[in-house]
């Protein structure tokens, strides 16, 4: 019912929109406008079709005797000592026999305590120069070069499989136990399970970063699944050790995750997706942790696109060639938004206003919007974290709205081959503020305002709605703009972990600090 409600209002809208008589007088702009919802039509499209295929694997209980390892990295100064502390206790308290590995960068004496008192192991390939070198698979400063190291000493010899996972996410007891089954295929090189945040309630950024999320880790990787090609997600996966080892471990780039799915899949292994949240983690809580984010992780899936995956087509299946080749061009979206907003200023500025803005003609495509917007809450259905990941994401939308210009500046990073040095991520309130939307922002109003300026000064009949939908823009830059001088949230604050673990009711602001998820979680992320 519902496709066929959406297709009937494309229909009906598209029969208005392509015969206009103004196509001759405007062809590039209304082309242009054309192709920018093609493409939001389409991406919504191939998302909703997804639900077709999505799976969930039978539950296969573990059987004895696995080898098991279980690492998370450390960067000391850059990532907080009592986060970890969290994280390794959690590790070790997994249940089935496993090592808990800390593999750190800094070869700290505190992390080495750390390890001893928790009953982790401790490796740093800090003092072994082979394994810091400038590029490759040990390269340093990087999450792949520590992790290769340390299977290149450790890992590859000791173990059957090893489970990686970030030190802000913390796993529950039950996490090996969800996943270690599944290994008994003999052709299953990786087990891939849902990534969720715990400080979803530190603020609207944190919390619109998480709704980003929501439909990726339910309906997209359980489809992918289903159709073969469950994407690696970084913070936290199980690999089968020879299947790593034949694929030349973590892989040499930002987006090794993404890079490692294609080369496991090249070689002939498979995964599994558990659509389950076994662990959560840390989203960044301010603009400056999200943005830098985003931009690193646009810049690295666009290179793999542009740079590495046509070498790697060739070695894929003709139906996961087709779905790699998709993967990721949500990262366009900061083009398209660029593109539409260079539209509106034209339009503006130089008066060339389609007739469809003056005759009722854009209101025939609001049936479609929300025939769409109906297909997006019916997918809500098969979020994980269920009702309390429903409704409608307007923190998101805003996101949307303040990282475009990055998204923009990360395909330009590819295109002139720019390749900054790999970044860990500030997952809580950085010391000084940059201001990094006010940057972005900016340029926008100005651009905006001396279009709209230029129209009014030279008598250009404007329609009301070109006002309207200017005025719209300008103030939510505005109002995003503004956000730069807010305070978010203070770092972790271990004093109210401890008040928590011993069963003292928090605050709401004093949960936010703790990035605790709230009531009704199935994770205890307490001590």
């Amino acid at each position: 019912m519902l496709t066929a409600l959406a297709w009937a209002a494309l229909a009906w809208g598209l029969a208005a929109w392509l015969s206009r008589d103004d196509w001759r007088a405007h062809p590039v702009l209304l082309g242009s406008l054309t192709l920018l919802l093609a493409y939001h039509v389409a991406s919504q499209q191939f998302r909703w079709f997804l639900l077709l295929h999505m799976r969930r694997p039978a539950p296969q209980p573990p059987r004895a005797g696995w080898r098991v390892g279980v690492a998370t990295t450390f960067v000391p100064g850059a990532e907080s000592l009592e986060m970890l502390e969290v994280t390794v206790h959690a590790l070790v308290a997994m249940a089935y026999p496993h090592d808990t590995w800390v593999l750190d960068e800094g070869d700290d004496a505190r992390v080495q305590a750390l390890c001893t008192r928790l009953g982790a192991r401790h490796f740093s390939r800090k003092s072994q120069a082979r394994y810091q070198t400038p590029h490759g698979p040990f390269q340093a400063r990087s999450k792949h070069g520590n992790y290769n190291a340390w299977l290149a000493e450790h890992g590859f010899a000791q173990y059957d499989l090893i489970m990686h996972i970030d030190p802000d996410h913390v796993p529950a007891s039950t996490f090996l136990l969800e996943v270690l089954g599944y290994f008994d295929g003999p052709t299953i090189g990786y087990v891939q399970a849902a990534q969720a945040y715990y400080n979803q309630a530190a603020s609207f950024i944190a919390r619109g970063a998480a709704e980003e999320t929501y439909a990726y880790y339910s309906v997209t990787q359980m489809a992918s699944y289903a159709l073969g090609f469950p994407i690696v997600t970084g913070c936290h996966t199980t690999h089968r050790v020879t299947a790593l080892q034949q694929v030349g471990g973590f892989a040499p780039h930002d987006a090794d995750d993404l890079l490692l799915t294609f080369l496991y899949r090249a070689a002939g292994w498979q995964g599994v997706y558990v659509p389950k949240i076994l662990a959560r983690g840390l989203t960044p809580v301010d603009w400056a942790g999200y943005l830098t984010q985003q931009r690193r992780w646009a810049r690295s899936v666009l290179d793999i696109k542009c740079r590495l995956y046509p070498r790697l087509a060739g070695r894929l299946p003709r139906r996961e060639r087709a779905l790699g080749f998709v993967h990721g061009l949500y990262y366009l979206q900061g083009l398209t938004t660029g593109v539409g907003l260079g539209a509106l200023a034209w339009m503006l500025a130089s008066g060339a206003v389609p007739q469809f803005l003056t005759d009722g003609t854009l209101w025939r495509l609001a049936p479609l919007y929300a025939a769409l917007q109906l297909g997006e809450w019916y997918q809500q259905r098969f979020f994980l974290g269920g009702w309390a990941e429903c409704g409608l994401h307007w923190r998101a939308g805003l996101l949307q709205l303040a990282k475009w210009p990055y998204l923009g500046l990360a395909l330009l990073d590819v295109l002139c081959r720019r390749q900054p040095a790999y970044e860990t991520t500030p997952k809580v309130r950085g010391a000084t503020q940059s201001r990094p939307v006010a940057r972005t922002q900016l340029p926008v109003v100005g651009l905006l305002g001396l279009a709209w300026l230029i129209g009014v000064a030279a008598g250009h009949d404007l329609p009301g709605l070109l006002h309207v939908g200017t005025g719209g823009i300008v103030l939510a830059s505005v109002a995003l703009m503004a956000t730069d001088w807010w305070r978010f949230p203070a770092p972790y604050d271990r004093r109210l972990w401890e008040r928590q673990a011993r069963g003292e009711e928090l605050t709401r602001g004093e949960r936010a600090r703790t990035h605790e998820p709230g009531a009704g979680s199935e994770l205890n992320v307490g001590p």
